[in-house]
């Protein structure tokens, strides 16, 4: 037993304690250089075709109204039930594309006792541009199994049947390429709280926002401006902008009060009134025009 004991004590002491982990290993040498990938398109993506012919000045005709001969349309006006305003596409997205953000905050519609006008759309169509391919942005504008353009409703018309893919094709290009961006022709300021219904008073009454509009053609040349206007415009609005009045006002107290619009008037036309698209294209002589515009001592209100 003795012998037994000797043993065990001898094999415990040749084993011994648990060594400590030893340290990581060196990292090998670097593998080969893996083949190069292709190259890629930038976004968003190969420009198609169609694109490129598109007519970028029709497109913006085709905004205001898409079935006319300026639009590349029929000429024929659709014969339904419902208001044009409810399948133009500047009544939902307003002329400068920016829905209730914009020009339009302060435009009532269905859900705010307008039935002739449809609500204005809270999407922001200049992001849009910036999220969407040209496939995707021309996808959305067919927008295919939508609404009946004759339904008097807020959402988007089915116009894969009534808008050629030629004249689609234009509407986008419209909007990467035509629109003028906002800022370079004024400033708006809009204020107070969003448009809705305020039910504490009996009868509710609708709240609108402030909007002000304000440094109108501040980067334009008014001098340039003067010129531009005498040689595109005076013909018909005459001299000061009084002879041809609009809606009851001079083209300067229409311009002063309505930045937002006159320009998109100015560059794509207004079908059916004799006003041509093109008059005036680049931005830089928009800038001029507004300048020269919104002075009011050479462009006046009515008589």
């Amino acid at each position: 037993m003795k012998a037994n004991i000797v043993v065990a004590l001898i094999a415990l002491a040749w084993m011994g304690c648990e060594g400590d982990d030893g340290q990581p290993g060196l990292q090998g040498p670097m593998g080969p250089q893996g083949p190069a990938g292709e190259n890629g398109t930038d976004w968003p993506g190969t420009v198609p075709q169609a694109y490129t012919d598109a007519d970028g000045i029709a497109g913006g005709a085709a905004y205001s109204k898409w079935w006319t001969v300026e639009a590349a349309g029929s000429g024929t006006a659709p014969s339904t039930t419902a208001s044009s305003e409810f399948y133009r596409c500047k009544s939902c997205h307003a002329w400068d594309g920016l829905g209730n953000q914009g020009s339009y905050a302060n435009r009532t519609g269905q859900s705010t006792g307008n039935l002739g006008r449809p609500d204005v759309s809270g999407v922001n169509l200049r992001s849009s541009l910036a999220a969407e391919s040209y496939l995707e942005l021309f996808n959305l504008v067919r927008h295919a199994g939508a609404r009946d353009i004759d339904a008097v409703d807020n959402t988007h018309p089915d116009y894969a049947e009534l808008l050629s893919d030629s004249q689609v094709w234009n509407l986008v290009k419209f909007m990467r390429e035509e629109w003028i961006d906002p800022s370079d022709l004024y400033d708006l300021a809009v204020s107070g709280p969003a448009l809705h219904w305020n039910y504490s008073v009996n009868p509710a009454i609708i709240v609108n926002p402030t909007m002000t509009y304000s440094n109108i053609g501040a980067l334009g040349n008014e001098a340039s401006g003067l010129t531009l206007y005498a040689n595109a415009c005076a013909s018909c609005h005459g001299a000061d902008g009084t002879t041809l009045p609009i809606g009851g006002s001079s083209l300067g107290s229409v311009l002063r009060s309505k930045p937002y619009e006159v320009w998109f008037k100015v560059k794509f036309g207004e079908p059916g009134t004799g006003m041509e698209p093109g008059l005036v294209v680049s931005t830089a002589d928009m800038q001029d025009l507004y300048a020269a515009l919104a002075n009011p001592v050479n462009f006046p209100a009515m008589p």
